[in-house]
């Protein structure tokens, strides 16, 4: 009996034409059956956003292939609630057109669309391309089916989904991994003044300039990358800062001034 295919759902922010996606999904049609299910246009600085107040538009592109109106993470919801025939063992978002490192993570639609993976219990990964021209999206698509195929075979930790960043890549260049962690990046003020179409003034924003923390380790994904590394960054839904949380649960509560008529601190054992 010929054991069952991989079901994997395919995303990106860019939109269902871009380049990037078209790499990627040749790739990954190598490893199971494949549905995309991709924004109808550029959404990008998307970030984890849902359409809640607006109506939201499907059209079919093909057999397995899909634009939707709303956003990445719109994309990833209808995929899997509507539009596969069953629930993806795996999704993947990209290839970005640039990096998705350091703070900018929390900007990004590729990142927002594994994220909504994730939230719904499945495993994700995140593909962004570095480079700007010319992009290898090829070279970097082929190291991606490797790593989304370790992820069929191994799995991820609950509540845990990979955000991965490629250097430029050329054919041959060997995929050389680095397991890394969220970087620092400063920001400043790249809003732009200027006037729209009908002469009001506005404001836009426009590129800011790369400032990354060189403080940093060597086990940041920005200093990965500009070393040649593909960075691999696991990252998780949970913000919490349990050491945070752990202090301030000692201190306000143990602060007899802090306390109101009424309220009993939460007893807490030390771990």
């Amino acid at each position: 009996m010929r054991e069952k295919r991989p079901l994997i759902l395919l995303s990106n922010d860019d939109g269902i034409s871009a380049d990037g996606l078209s790499a990627l999904e040749r790739q990954m049609r190598a490893l199971g059956d494949l549905y995309v299910v991709a924004p109808d246009g550029e959404r990008n600085a998307a970030s984890h956003k849902i359409s809640l107040k607006c109506p939201i538009y499907v059209h079919r592109e093909g057999e397995d292939r899909f634009s939707v109106s709303g956003t990445p993470a719109d994309c990833v919801n209808i995929g899997v609630h509507r539009l596969l025939p069953a629930r993806p063992d795996l999704v993947v978002s990209g290839i970005n057109h640039g990096g998705n490192l350091a703070g900018d993570i929390s900007y990004s639609g590729t990142v927002g669309a594994a994220r909504e993976a994730c939230l719904l219990g499945i495993p994700s990964i995140a593909f962004s391309l570095m480079s700007r021209d010319p992009l290898f999206y090829d070279a970097a698509a082929r190291a991606a089916r490797e790593l989304a195929r370790w992820v069929l075979s191994h799995g991820l930790p609950p509540e845990v989904f990979l955000n991965v960043n490629f250097p430029d890549l050329v054919d041959g260049y060997p995929a050389r991994i680095r397991w890394t962690r969220m970087g620092h990046k400063f920001y400043g003020d790249f809003l732009e003044e200027g006037t729209d179409e009908e002469g009001r003034p506005c404001y836009r924003f426009g590129r800011d300039a790369l400032q990354y923390d060189e403080e940093d380790g060597e086990d940041a994904d920005w200093r990965a990358v500009k070393q040649g590394f593909v960075s691999v960054t696991p990252l998780r839904l949970n913000f919490t800062d349990e050491d945070t949380l752990h202090l301030m649960k000692k201190t306000v509560d143990g602060d007899v001034h802090t306390r109101q008529p009424g309220v009993a601190p939460t007893p807490e054992k030390d771990g």
